[in-house]
């Protein structure tokens, strides 16, 4: 039998003489074929299965999809890291073009990082933003309801609310401040192309320098007028010496406002879709409001903001359930095949929004898990449900409407989603 692992599509470092051949499967992450079919055909059976080895961008990587599998490596950060190893083609794994964040630190770096930005995410300081929330949500509303019956829940309603509530209402900037993000988000797609041996799409690393010039404009004005918003207090924490480098302060700014954005967006969409195709459901929430905390739990776990979740790479030969992990092999979780994983969801394909699942990996788990996930959950609950009790005929505008996902590739952004309220 052929070994089924294409040599010519391998570089540095070399696995393919330790790969076992029967652990290989025949699929690219970034195929737009993968990604489009893999919520219906491939996430349920692959969340049932050991790990396998797949390619993404021409270069093996080990996947996770199990439920148990995905924990392992989020909650072992001693054996597996964010931070990317100096080989040739691991450019692809830097979505960031090169800005320090958070996401992609480890260790003293990270825990310092994270306990600067915790503030922002405190009950507290998510509970101070509930009056904006509001408000941004109601007005989103009734543009809706202006538009005469048909609206698209991701152009007209979900992306809108995020993109006030994170850049307007949490942190502060101004509309072409927040324009500049927005489009860092769009073009990391481009990032995600990459090809080995190859330079980075231009149009990629415009975004990244007008979002290093715009970054620096904000950092100015909060010197200048501090206020209570997360960068203020990441540039107040720097200027009083607690070790936040300039690099490192551009990084996490840059962070926030690009990921944050597809994230919630991603989510909210997901959500009234999943309520959509399941009727009977979306009428049991327009009857008990209550539900809306257990649905918003059933929603993200049916249909969460992406099949793939940041990279990591093992920091030493070890192993998942027995299948070998190679030094400085990149390993991704599949965070949606996860929470189709029947050991931990019986009947997991069923949408139920009574379930109120427990221990779903959404947002993440372990010293990375989304610190942003209190403040997404809130906006979640407040759209869905404003939307449902504002519209008691809200529906799909079809409803054989089949998705079509867009930005980058392992995300589960809708493209659009019609929906109907008259």
């Amino acid at each position: 039998m052929a070994n089924p692992i294409p040599d010519t599509l391998l570089t540095s470092p070399d696995f393919s003489a330790r790969m076992e051949p029967s652990r290989f499967v025949d699929v690219d992450l970034v195929d737009e074929n993968f990604r489009q079919n893999a919520l219906t055909d491939l996430l349920a059976d692959w969340a049932t299965r050991p790990p396998f080895y797949v390619l993404r961008n021409r270069l093996p990587v080990l996947l996770c999809t199990r439920h148990r599998d995905v924990k392992e490596v989020y909650n072992s950060p001693g054996r597996f890291t964010v931070e990317i190893p100096p080989w040739p083609g691991y450019q692809v794994f830097d979505i960031f073009g090169g800005l320090e964040n958070v996401l992609q630190m480890d260790g003293e770096r990270h825990e310092r990082i994270r306990r600067l930005m915790a503030p922002a995410f405190t009950p507290q300081a998510v509970a101070r933003l509930e009056a904006d929330i509001d408000r941004i949500i109601a007005r989103q509303i009734d543009q809706v309801a202006a538009l005469g019956g048909q609206f698209d829940a991701m152009e007209d309603f979900s992306r809108n609310i995020i993109i006030k509530v994170l850049l307007e209402a949490s942190l502060k900037l101004k509309p072409d401040q927040q324009a500049v993000f927005a489009r860092m988000h769009d073009s990391i797609a481009l990032a995600t192309q990459f090809v080995p041996g190859e330079p980075f799409p231009e149009e990629f690393m415009q975004s990244v320098h007008e979002v290093i010039r715009i970054t620096q404009e904000i950092v100015a004005e909060r010197r200048e007028n501090p206020g209570t918003d997360m960068i203020s207090l990441l540039v107040t924490a720097r200027d009083q010496g607690q070790g936040l480098t300039e690099s490192e302060l551009l990084g996490q700014i840059n962070a926030i406002c690009s990921a944050g954005i597809g994230t919630t967006a991603a989510t909210i969409g997901g959500a009234l879709l999943m309520l959509g195709k399941h009727p009977e459901q979306l009428a049991l929430l327009r009857q008990e409001p209550a539900l809306i905390d257990s649905a918003v739990e059933e929603c993200l776990r049916r249909h969460g903001p992406g099949i793939l979740t940041f990279v990591r790479f093992a920091r030493e030969d070890t192993e998942i359930d027995g299948v070998p992990v190679f030094k400085d092999m990149p390993v991704m979780a599949s965070i949606q095949a996860a929470d189709l994983d029947p050991v931990e969801f019986p009947d997991p394909l069923r949408f139920d929004i009574r379930r109120n699942p427990r221990g779903i990996v959404a947002f993440g788990s372990g010293p990375h898990h989304c610190i942003g996930n209190r403040l997404g959950r809130m906006v979640m609950r407040k759209a869905i449900l404003g939307l449902v009790q504002r519209f008691p005929r809200l529906r799909l505008g079809d409803a054989d409407f089949k998705p079509v996902y867009a930005g980058f590739p392992g995300e589960l952004s809708l493209a659009s989603l019609p929906m109907r309220v008259d």
